[in-house]
């Protein structure tokens, strides 16, 4: 129980200094960022979206699906270009004011084909005119047939796909990148208009790399513009870039491009300032953006909601002009097969077809919804005035009270962010002042401060022997995990044991063995602390730790392993010290796996341990067993030395076992302390005997094996010197 000086304390706090304490760590981490809150509003605003009224899209725009049906009248995709070419001509003859198409075509097709009928021609020596194979040709130029026929219709705007980093331009040659760049400069944003100090190297997302369309096909369109789309941080496509900055200048989205055919506007004008882009002018048509030139989709509905018409059901005859004419036709893929899907707020699989049509219609209505950056400053405003009032509120109104006062302003301030959601389409933030409410009335409560101290002092007291102080003290600030239950985790455990104690402890009086004991394993305790490691358990006169929890860590086997290292440099210590005292020397072997352990408080309701279990902890103790068999100090499993093969090059495999209990063989490595040898130049030598061994060829191996062994003292290489002789003694009485 707290004493009497600790109350007089607590109640010298004044409450509202803890409500402005609070308010300003929220703002901290609204200005900072926090990811877990960041997403969560992320996903409300996709419930204010999904919540807006059922809506009929605008009809200015129609998707040319490449559907499962057209699929199967056609072919798999990709289809021919002269299928590609056919379908422009019919949409150009039923009237289609813009003809946009959702797809790249950035290799020849038949180019293989073409390259060896000229090179028949050129060993026949065949004239150009007269060569046999000239109808063929014509037939296999199926590139240039769909060039004339989007040079015919003038109506095409093909798109082009920017790569957003440098794993994605792995391929793509310098000359080429070039030259796709020199394709699309023409299709820049001319005119920028900056109400800034000029200069345009304001943050924004920044490709890579470009890939682009065949030239004679990007010659044909009318116009090029990308098909990029920038997620958030969950994956989901809220925003389209309607604006992308490349090499200095700036290209606008495919989308945009359509509009912009579609309004026959002669121009496109971006407006800019110090701290990045304001809007995007389609002709007369001003579109606000965010600073990297992005808008809200403001989506219609769930896929299938903008019109669509099958590309088979077009090139059929079987749609009437009516539909076709003066509308936008997007060719995009709609069918599941052709991959071409986007996580949206509607699911999981929403055609990105669909997503452009609804773009397009945003742009040529106005419909996008909005946040603008002063929205940033208002949310700050918005956070100070209720913590400030909640702040000084809440200390004067009992607990039932102030639970009404916070559920009350809550509503209120929901019933807000949804109105101006729906009737001015403006994201006001909702997340964080819902934070900033529940968090002012907890501080202001403190009903369970003193039973909130007892239990961290309960739990202090329980795992000050096992673990590090500064993870006791994270331990403590979640009181919950003091109950009984588990999780499953990857984890990485660590067994050493003293080999031969039996004969030790029968030679020393139960005094000297305890002293002799202790010291030993303070040091191996204090090692295992150093590196936050958990002290589970002594089992005897073996250690047995666990790393990554219960704090997690990310290089838990990183650190398993440093404990090893330390573990065999502060035995060396005490070995001399106990050679000079006159008392036996101890040798010890060490154990590492790393794998999926069930970790937590397990026993019965009255008492328990925290622990961990499983095949993976079972594991790590049958590979410390295996140190007596090759005579080494530390081994590893293949699991753990998959995390730790860039951290530590003193490994070496040592062989593929099969252990106690585990039907899989697993192979296991040996992490050399530094002091073992005078030097590691012979590693590779031990490599290729290892590898002859376990080729099958022991008699090139041993040695191999033999010459290391009387070289450096090697254990391992004269336990592989000794099975290979006994291989050689079974072959000949075979061969006998």
């Amino acid at each position: 129980m707290p004493n009497a000086s600790e109350k007089r304390a607590a109640r010298k706090i004044p409450p509202s200094l803890v409500g402005f304490g609070v308010t300003l760590a929220v703002i901290f981490l609204y200005l900072a960022g926090n990811p877990l809150l960041d997403y969560l509003e992320l996903k409300t605003y996709d419930m204010r979206l999904l919540a807006l009224p059922a809506r009929a899209p605008p009809n200015e725009v129609l998707i040319a699906a490449i559907d499962e049906k057209s699929l199967a009248a056609l072919g798999r995709w990709p289809w021919s270009r002269r299928t590609m070419a056919r379908l422009a001509e019919r949409l150009d003859r039923l009237g289609a004011r813009v003809i946009v198409f959702d797809v790249l075509f950035a290799e020849p097709e038949n180019q293989a084909l073409l390259e060896q009928i000229r090179r028949l021609e050129s060993e026949a020596g065949y004239p150009e005119a007269a060569s046999p194979y000239a109808g063929l040709k014509r037939a296999l130029a199926t590139d240039a047939a769909l060039a004339e026929s989007l040079a015919a219709t003038r109506k095409a705007v093909l798109s082009v796909l920017f790569l957003m980093s440098d794993e994605d331009t792995r391929h793509v040659s310098a000359q080429e990148a070039g030259r796709a760049f020199k394709s699309i400069e023409p299709h820049a944003i001319g005119e920028i208009r900056d109400t800034g100090d000029g200069r345009l190297d304001f943050p924004m997302p920044e490709p890579r790399g470009l890939l682009a369309n065949l030239p004679q096909l990007q010659a044909a369109a009318r116009y090029l513009g990308h098909i990029n789309g920038l997620p958030d941080r969950d994956g989901t496509l809220r925003r389209t870039p309607l604006v992308l900055r490349y090499q200095g200048r700036f290209f606008p989205a495919a989308d945009v491009q359509a509009a912009r055919a579609y309004l026959d506007a002669p121009r496109l004008t971006l407006h800019t300032s110090a701290f990045g882009i304001e809007a995007l002018a389609v002709g007369e048509r001003v579109i606000a953006t965010d600073e990297a030139g992005r808008a809200l989709i403001r989506y219609y509905g769930p896929e299938q909601t903008v019109p669509t018409v099958s590309v088979a059901d077009i090139l059929s005859g079987a749609v009437p002009r009516e539909r076709i004419k003066d509308k936008i036709v997007l060719i995009g893929a709609t069918a599941k097969a052709v991959g071409d899907t986007r996580v949206t707020p509607y699911g999981p699989v929403f055609p990105g077809a669909e997503i452009r049509a609804t773009v397009m219609l945003n742009l040529l209505h106005g419909d996008f919804l909005h946040r603008p950056e002063w929205m940033g400053m208002l949310d700050l405003l918005v956070l100070l005035a209720l913590g400030a009032g909640l702040a000084l509120l809440l200390p004067r109104l009992s607990v039932r009270a102030g639970a009404a006062a916070v559920a009350l302003g809550f509503g209120l301030y929901i019933g807000l962010a949804v109105y101006l959601f729906r009737v001015e389409q403006v994201w006001l933030n909702v997340v964080y002042p819902s934070t900033l409410l529940a968090a002012l009335f907890v501080s202001s409560t403190l009903v369970q401060y003193f039973t909130t101290e007892a239990a961290r002092r309960q739990i202090k007291s329980a795992f000050q022997h096992y673990v590090p102080v500064k993870v006791v003290e994270e331990i403590v600030r979640d009181v919950s995990k003091l109950h009984l239950g588990g999780e499953k985790r990857e984890l990485t455990v660590l067994f050493s044991d003293i080999r031969g104690f039996t004969s030790v402890s029968e030679t020393l009086a139960p005094e000297e063995l305890v002293r002799l004991l202790n010291t030993y394993l303070t040091q191996m305790t204090a090692n295992v602390f150093t590196h936050d490691g958990l002290l589970d358990k002594y089992i005897g006169d073996a250690v047995m730790a666990v790393y990554g929890a219960p704090i997690p860590r990310p290089d838990h086997a990183a650190a398993a392993c440093r404990t090893a290292l330390d573990m065999m440099h502060a035995l060396a210590e005490l070995r001399e010290q106990w050679r000079r005292e006159g008392r036996p020397v101890l040798d010890i072997g060490i154990g590492i796996n790393t794998g999926p352990m069930i970790v937590g408080n397990m026993g019965s309701e009255a008492r328990f341990d925290y622990t961990v279990i499983g095949d993976a902890v079972n594991l790590g103790s049958r590979i410390e067993g295996l140190n007596k068999v090759y005579g080494t100090h530390i081994l590893l499993s293949e699991f753990t030395y998959r995390q730790v093969r860039e951290v530590f090059p003193n490994l070496r495999e040592i062989d593929v076992a099969h252990v106690r209990g585990r039907e899989a063989p697993v192979r296991i490595y040996e992490l050399i302390p530094a002091n073992a040898y005078p030097h590691l130049d012979w590693l590779p030598d031990y490599a290729r005997a290892y590898e002859l061994f376990h080729a099958g060829r022991g008699r090139e191996a041993r040695p191999l094996f033999e010459k290391l062994r009387d070289a450096h003292r090697d254990p391992v290489s004269r336990y592989y010197a000794e099975r290979c002789e006994d291989r050689e003694k079974i072959q000949e009485k075979r061969e006998k």
